[in-house]
């Protein structure tokens, strides 16, 4: 059963407010985005990523130079060794990748962590849009699957909005069903093209072994920035109470003491510390999205000091 269609803040993702974000970027820097997708790299035009580089000339052998980039057409016609000189498409094709598990239609205040990583798919996508990148981009929702080629209009980014708004709706009974945070990372390294800016966009509790084995495979030859949702019950204590929450797939009742929660303390901490620590095994950068909060300052503030 969906609920009544009816506009419900924090809760419904509407297509008409992610076109509406775009007021809230458009006197920003079109480089923000880039500039966070190239902390991996360093300066940009400095590694060769395949089809996300552009021969531009062949130039004489440098010691040094990778040996990947070696001209030997030119080196056998002249016998000497020249190294192929790449820039950097303009146009990169960006993929936003969104995850909407079950886990995802949960927020405490303000808003479903599902409604925060819409309107963050939307403030990255626009500075993107901006920036003359061709957007695409893949969501995973409970029982749907959805894929959106890059483009370069922007109508891709109105697709991808309408699929957000589609694979966001609340059905009721809301079933606790498993993370399909894997699911996406092997859609996305099914899809993804070398040279590729990808913002992957989840609350992680999926995360597992699996989920560093498939993104290894991803960020070899793209630039991948991860984009932690989370909700303040998953990083700050609880008052002390009796609490509702699923466990093994039925309603249970929780009773936290403010003297005996160190198990919930345990389980922030490990979670938090398996996204660090994805991060860190693949040097990612790191934003975290409240939902809670103000979206557009935590967002914007965050790609700025970056």
């Amino acid at each position: 059963m969906k609920p009544a269609d009816r506009k419900i803040p924090g809760i419904t993702i509407d297509v008409a407010d992610l076109v509406g974000v775009r007021r809230q970027v458009s006197g920003l820097s079109p480089g923000l985005i880039r500039r966070r997708a190239s902390f991996r790299s360093g300066a940009r035009d400095t590694r060769v990523r395949g089809r996300g580089m552009e021969y531009e000339e062949s130039r004489a052998y440098v010691p040094g130079d990778d040996m990947r980039t070696m001209d030997w057409q030119v080196m056998a016609r002249t016998g000497e060794p020249h190294s192929k000189v790449f820039a950097e498409e303009k146009e990169r094709r960006f993929l936003l990748a969104v995850d909407l598990s079950s886990s995802m239609f949960f927020g405490s205040d303000t808003a479903f962590k599902s409604y925060a990583a819409a309107h963050t798919a939307a403030h990255v996508g626009w500075l993107a849009s901006y920036a003359g990148d061709r957007l695409g981009g893949l969501i995973v929702a409970p029982d749907s699957h959805y894929e959106i080629r890059p483009g370069k209009s922007r109508s891709s980014l109105i697709r991808l909005f309408h699929f957000l708004s589609e694979g966001g709706q609340l059905s009721l009974p809301l079933d606790p069903g498993p993370s399909r945070l894997n699911h996406l990372l092997r859609e996305l390294n099914r899809v993804v093209k070398p040279g590729s800016i990808i913002a992957l966009i989840s609350d992680f509790l999926g995360i597992d072994s699996q989920s560093a084995e498939i993104l290894s495979a991803v960020v070899k030859h793209n630039d991948v920035s991860l984009y932690w949702i989370y909700d303040a019950l998953e990083v700050d204590p609880w008052a002390a109470g009796s609490y509702p929450v699923w466990h093994r797939s039925q309603l249970q009742s929780v009773e936290v003491n403010g003297d005996h929660n160190g198990w919930l303390h345990e389980l922030q901490s490990t979670h938090r510390e398996a996204v660090e620590d994805l991060c860190a095994q693949f040097n990612l950068p790191l934003l975290s999205v409240s939902c809670n909060t103000e979206l557009t300052g935590q967002i914007i503030g965050q790609l700025q000091q970056s």
